[in-house]
């Protein structure tokens, strides 16, 4: 809507397309990127190697927060001018100013906070205002779970600010700290060096001129020359790249400086920051163990959001495959490969890392199995519990490789072919020949029925029970005392 001066007659402005050349190249590349990686097979993408979720716009189906919007509280009068004379110089100046209204509640004249992050190919013309008369301004977006930051653009109809801060949260807004600050003098405003003379400085002059009036853009990228990071999951990175919250600051405005002071009527009314886009590109972040992520903490579906929850591979779990999956436990969780799984034998839903065990293995192996099930027990699950035997028929996986005794010494002595079945200590095989022979039942032991033995190992001349070993000749001499005198109670113990 455009007007010659205050309550004079309306009309409607065309509009240019408002994708600035330097987005058409990142959605283009975005697009070459996607379809290339349709040619990979999604099994091997993350086979044996890190892998992570494609970078998306993250403001994309989130609305951002801001403190004022124009026309909020009342209908409000606000003058610009024509696009076409800014940007082509079409007419010395900035050419005859026009004004429009604005009112949240009316849907022709409204320019929220959400006319940022829409899609800017379906609504090249919608933009965000502030309120008129404003010095100071937030813009905020809120995210529901982390994510991994890569760069952020926002493309103003206004001019640029004068001075502003970009900051983030990592701890969904209880404290806040600058990813950088722009000026048009960074040492009178911030106290920082400009980065055009010192690389690295916090502070940039780049993004800060009036010019262009409109469609100026102000650019952060979190990856540059003098934020280099080798690992990208290191806690250095993570630092630096990872944000539940993103805010601009926006602390002083500039006029054009084509609109000549003395020209303005009523300068109050030109007294305001817009933004057409706000663009945050990043990913999901899930630890180099994700190619793609799912709804996380929200309802609604939008094309081209960027979700949450990662979905995990490599044997990992968690909204950000941050730990390992239960069963996987054997190694210490880290970052961008694999994990192993802890041996269990089918006999455990989880595991957990013990880091004594890693270390006695020689950091081989630390996984130690959680409430072992099919009545067996230990680190992995690899022994039947007192009171049962193996039943060498069955697999190690099996639930019923554990049976229990059919002998209980607990009860007086009985034959001890009852006993069954036999087994071979030093053959490795079973012949029923009586209790003088090398064949003994796994759990009929010196310490009556509570020993266990190994059901993953072959059988030596050692009996493992109770935490100690006994050598086999006193494991058949006490046996056979238990047979003749019967059993007392510190045989029990």
């Amino acid at each position: 809507i455009a007007c010659s001066a205050e309550g004079g007659e309306h009309k409607t402005e065309p509009a240019e397309p408002k994708t600035s050349i330097f987005i058409a190249l990142q959605m283009g590349l975005q697009l070459l990127v996607s379809v290339l990686a349709q040619g990979v097979p999604r099994a091997f993408r993350c086979s044996g190697r890190a892998c992570n979720p494609p970078v998306g716009n993250l403001a994309t189906g989130r609305t951002p927060v801001t403190s004022t919007t124009c026309g909020q509280n009342s209908t409000e009068l606000f003058c610009f001018y024509p696009e076409q004379n800014l940007l082509h110089h079409l007419s010395p100046g900035c050419g005859q100013p026009r004004c429009a209204k604005c009112n949240i509640n009316q849907p022709d004249n409204s320019h929220l906070p959400a006319d940022m992050t829409d899609d800017f190919f379906a609504n090249p013309i919608s933009w965000w205002q502030s309120a008129q008369g404003v010095h100071r301004e937030e813009i905020r977006l809120d995210f529901e779970t982390e994510f991994y930051l890569t760069h952020v653009i926002a493309v103003f109809k206004s001019p640029r600010p004068a001075a502003m801060v970009l900051e983030r949260s990592q701890d969904y807004g209880q404290t806040w700290r600058p990813y950088k600050y722009f000026s048009v003098n960074c040492t009178a405003t911030f106290g920082l060096q400009d980065d055009l003379v010192e690389e690295g400085s916090m502070c940039t002059s780049r993004y800060s001129d009036a010019v262009p009036c409109t469609r100026g853009e102000v650019i952060y990228r979190a990856l540059s020359p003098a934020n280099k990071i080798e690992d990208p999951y290191s806690p250095e990175a993570q630092d630096l790249l990872k944000l539940t919250n993103l805010r601009l600051l926006l602390l002083k405005r500039q006029e054009c400086p084509c609109h000549g002071s003395g020209l303005v009527e009523k300068p109050q009314r030109f007294a305001h920051y817009a933004i057409y886009d706000l663009i945050i590109r990043g990913s999901c972040f899930c630890n180099g163990h994700a190619e793609e992520c799912e709804l996380a903490n929200r309802t609604g579906v939008m094309e081209n959001m960027v979700h949450g929850k990662c979905v995990c591979r490599h044997n990992t779990a968690g909204d950000h495959c941050e730990k390992c999956a239960p069963l996987y436990n054997d190694q210490p969780w880290k970052p961008g490969d694999g994990k192993t799984g802890c041996r269990c034998h089918n006999h455990a839903e989880s595991c957990h890392f013990d880091l004594s065990v890693w270390l006695a293995s020689g950091k081989r192996s630390g996984g130690v199995c959680d409430s072992c099930q099919h009545n067996t027990e230990g680190h992995r699950c690899q022994r039947c519990k007192p009171g049962f035997y193996r039943d060498r028929g069955k697999p190690l996986s099996s639930p019923d490789v554990c049976k229990r005794n059919q002998w209980d010494l607990s009860q007086g002595s009985k034959d001890i072919h009852e006993c069954l079945p036999y087994q071979d200590i030093r053959k490795g095989h079973c012949s029923p020949l009586g209790f003088y022979s090398s064949c003994v039942h796994n759990a009929c032991t010196s310490v009556g029925a509570g020993g266990t033995l190994d059901i993953t190992t072959d059988f030596g001349g050692n009996w493992e029970g109770g935490g100690y070993s006994v050598p086999f000749p006193f494991y058949l001499r006490k046996i056979r005392e238990f047979l003749q005198k019967g059993l007392t109670s510190s045989h029990n113990r």
